[in-house]
């Protein structure tokens, strides 16, 4: 039987040039940069780990980098557990091969076979005490070359890091409050905004008296493009006020009513759907039924409701426009504000800051592309935007309701002849 050719890691073989994986600097420092973002699980630390592991050096030497569509590797969107298995296995094989490449260098610096050598936190020393570093050598070599496979990653037996308990790197900050979570970032000259929402989903903006708003200290700019409206203001309590007031002075359409949230199987089942059979089979033993037990379980649509609400910066400079988010994916978001603006993905710079813990999707994309608007009006100044729990508990993504029904047929022994599971659910995976 024919084995299959190994290949590269899934998030390697879509970047991969390794520089944009790792970088040496002068200080004996190396810098790692994954397209994963940190949203509590802990990531930032465990790729560290892995990357210290493969390339012998300290964790203390190894300074994360936020994604940023900058110069980070694209790797999709960070969720379903899969961060470890993607950006984990990439960073492995990316650090493997750096490996090879800096002993293979180390070795014709020092005169001896490249199997003689060792490293021990950056230190590459070989027989007669010869010794270099990773950061003597790193002018020397130019890691702008693509990922071959020609290097194996250590086994498990000689990783030293890997599934032992070290201090989470970004810990400290945390307890010690340091700036570090988007919440906390206050880029020079930097403005506030807030939006207008309507009290009903997919209610229009039929009306609007700005000169309530207007008259508020401070405020920059009353922003409405159709039924989008917003402030900026100098003061986040400057945009608060406009925004009460520009409150007052808006009529909306009627918009949808809720469903009865104590029949929302009845409210999915009357929706338009998509029918998916997932699989059939059919019993022989159908004849055997002697009565049939029924079961409906439901599940009502859930909020996010993180302990901080959603929050983004956003500063145009002429055509160009840099975003400071805690999406979950950068990439993702740039290509959904350039089809949104109309401008070339290009032109556009999203980069990661920490939010609130996140499971699931949340409104960090749709605050972002909030920002970017009332930006438009702030002369270049970056504008920031942060929810209310109001708008979290009302126009952040939920949840999907859900309602299962279960049939089982059973014969005279009790035992299931036939099984009928059937699902009615809102989509899972749109953003």
């Amino acid at each position: 039987m024919n084995q299959a050719a190994p290949k590269l890691p899934v998030s390697l073989a879509a970047n991969p040039r390794l520089s944009s994986w790792v970088r040496f600097s002068g200080e004996g420092q190396l810098t790692l940069s994954p397209g994963k973002v940190e949203i509590g699980q802990g990531i930032v630390t465990a790729l560290a780990q892995i990357a210290a592991d493969e390339l012998d050096v300290d964790i203390g030497r190894v300074k994360m980098v936020r994604a940023s569509t900058a110069g980070s590797p694209n790797e999709g969107v960070t969720s379903g557990s899969l961060s470890i298995q993607q950006s984990g296995r990439a960073i492995r094989q990316a650090c493997a091969e750096i490996r090879r490449i800096f002993l293979a260098a180390a070795a014709d610096r020092l005169g001896v076979d490249a199997n003689t050598l060792e490293i021990n936190d950056g230190m590459i020393s070989g027989p007669g005490n010869v010794q270099t570093s990773y950061w003597e050598l790193a002018d020397e070599i130019s890691l702008d070359c693509d990922a071959t496979l020609e290097a194996a990653p250590k086994s498990a037996a000689k990783r030293a890091l890997a599934g032992q308990s070290v201090q989470r790197l970004d810990i400290s900050d945390k307890v010690f409050a340091r700036p570090r979570f988007i919440h906390d970032c206050a880029p020079a000259a930097m403005l506030h905004g807030r939006v207008l929402r309507p009290e009903r989903s997919g209610a229009t903006l039929t009306g609007l008296n700005e000169d309530g708003a207007h008259a508020v200290a401070g405020l920059v700019a009353v922003v409405r493009d159709g039924s989008f409206a917003g402030v900026v203001s100098e003061t986040e309590e400057g945009a608060e006020t406009a925004l009460r007031s520009l409150r007052k002075g808006a009529t909306w359409s009627t918009g949808e009513a809720l469903p009865d949230e104590n029949d929302l199987a009845a409210f999915l089942k009357a929706q338009p759907v998509e029918s998916t059979i997932i699989d059939t089979k059919t019993s022989s033993n159908t004849s055997d039924k002697l009565r049939t037990m029924r079961r409906q379980y439901t599940r009502p649509y859930i909020a996010h409701a993180s302990i901080a609400p959603s929050c983004a910066i956003a500063q145009w400079n002429g055509d160009r426009l840099q975003v400071w988010t805690h999406s979950q994916g950068v990439y993702l978001l740039r290509a959904d504000l350039a089809l949104a603006l109309k401008i070339p993905v290009e032109n556009i710079t999203v980069e990661h800051m920490e939010g609130a813990g996140c499971y699931g999707h949340n409104a960090a994309d749709d605050v972002a592309l909030d920002a970017v608007l009332l930006a438009k009006a702030a002369g270049g100044r970056p504008v920031r935007v942060q929810w209310s729990r109001a708008d979290e508990m009302t126009h952040a993504p939920f949840g999907a309701a859900m309602a299962i029904e279960i049939e089982a047929d059973l014969d005279a022994q009790n035992e299931i002849v036939n099984w009928r599971h059937s699902i009615w659910s809102n989509g899972h995976a749109a953003r």
